[in-house]
């Protein structure tokens, strides 16, 4: 039944309890709301759960979700707001990256397969900012949202969004440095 739905119709399926829809709209959303959690919390296990604690937050507030903002705007929202509760209750000493961002930095020298290696150059820069910024420029930049989006799903003023960007952006050029800078000129130019 839900084969060819539209997402507007999965979503009024899932409102009424059609738990294949909400599976399925849950399926096309789990990349990027695992991103916006990783982003926040840069551990793996807890992002998962993160995660997974957005799913069940955004199935039980189904209702309340009127169509005012985009379906994903509402959703990232909820995950945003999961990461950080997670991020603030966290055990000290807790943080642990697969790689450091240092070594992220280090091992990514422009050359063979440069645009994947500048996206982890971009990811290790991220890697090193406030949790909060680094979540901020994920939605501006990589998914393409406006201020305006982002103060929804943040619930920060535009004011504070745009000086919180202005500042990332300022950082993210301090940490491309080196043979980056050129080589992020030229992919820019091509």
């Amino acid at each position: 039944m839900t084969g060819h739905m539209h997402e507007e119709e999965l979503i009024a399926a899932a409102r009424q309890g059609d738990q294949q829809a909400y599976a399925r709209l849950m399926r096309s959303y789990k990349h990027m709301v695992y991103t916006v959690c990783m982003r926040v919390l840069r551990n793996r296990e807890e992002a998962e759960e993160a995660t997974q604690d957005s799913f069940v937050k955004a199935f039980r507030n189904l209702g309340a979700y009127q169509g005012g903002a985009r379906f994903s705007t509402w959703l990232y929202s909820i995950a945003y707001r999961t990461a950080l509760s997670a991020l603030r209750t966290r055990r000290p000493g807790s943080m642990d990256l697969e790689a450091t961002p240092e070594q992220a930095l280090a091992d990514t020298t422009p050359g063979v397969g440069h645009v994947q290696d500048l996206r982890m150059m971009v990811d290790a820069a991220l890697a090193r900012m406030p949790a909060e910024d680094a979540a901020l420029m994920t939605f501006y930049y990589l998914e393409d949202r406006s201020v305006e989006e982002i103060v929804t799903i943040t619930g920060l003023s535009v004011s504070n969004v745009k000086v919180k960007l202005h500042r990332a952006r300022k950082r993210m050029l301090e940490l491309v440095e080196g043979p980056w800078k050129a080589e992020a000129w030229t992919l820019i130019n091509d």
